[in-house]
């Protein structure tokens, strides 16, 4: 996250605070992308508990969403997967309405969204997602790190080729010389 070069005590708490904040939120998500359905449904407690603390928390928002897409994935019977998928999309729907500016609300979209096959028609909103983060990795003082920037990418330029979308091989290109010998940048070759 980006600092000011003179930050007060106060501003390095509360980045602090709100960089473990989004630690723990990622941490939760971590354990959904698992694949355990048990576990999923015990993440997904704790986000709800999260947004009833902090009912304005987009990012815990759009967390919630992919978990409950993560759900759809993982659940066995139809009508499971179906509501589980129409939760998913309104909470992160609701999370950009909340927070349109904010790129993790924005990247947890684009990700989720990708990843759920086309027929349920999110890929036009994730290509949009990726898009508008696109331009976000390329400012100078963007407050995304590295591997957010480069899991962007990475995502980004496999949707961008699905698309025949102009931005494919920038983004894949963009996404290696990040860092090459990491997960994403291997991929990028």
């Amino acid at each position: 996250m980006f600092l000011p070069a003179f930050s007060t005590g106060a501003e390095n708490a509360t980045s602090m605070k709100s960089q473990s904040e989004y630690d723990k939120l990622r941490q939760w998500h971590d354990i959904c992308r698992q694949g355990d359905s048990d576990k999923i449904a015990e993440q997904i407690t704790k986000f709800e508990a999260e947004l009833a603390r902090k009912p304005g928390n987009n990012l815990a928002r759009a967390y919630l969403g992919s978990s409950y897409a993560l759900k759809a994935k993982h659940s066995f019977f139809p009508p499971t997967k179906l509501s589980s998928l129409q939760k998913a999309k309104s909470l992160m729907e609701s999370a950009v309405a909340g927070s349109p500016n904010n790129p993790r609300v924005r990247m947890v979209r684009a990700i989720a969204y990708y990843k759920v096959p086309k027929i349920f028609g999110t890929r036009p909103t994730s290509i949009a997602d990726f898009e508008v983060l696109l331009t976000e990795i390329k400012k100078p003082q963007s407050s995304l790190k590295p591997n957010e920037k480069q899991a962007i990418l990475y995502y980004a330029s496999l949707a961008f080729a699905e698309e025949n979308h102009r931005s494919a091989n920038e983004a894949k290109v963009l996404c290696h010389k990040i860092n090459p010998n990491s997960e994403y940048g291997k991929r990028t070759k």
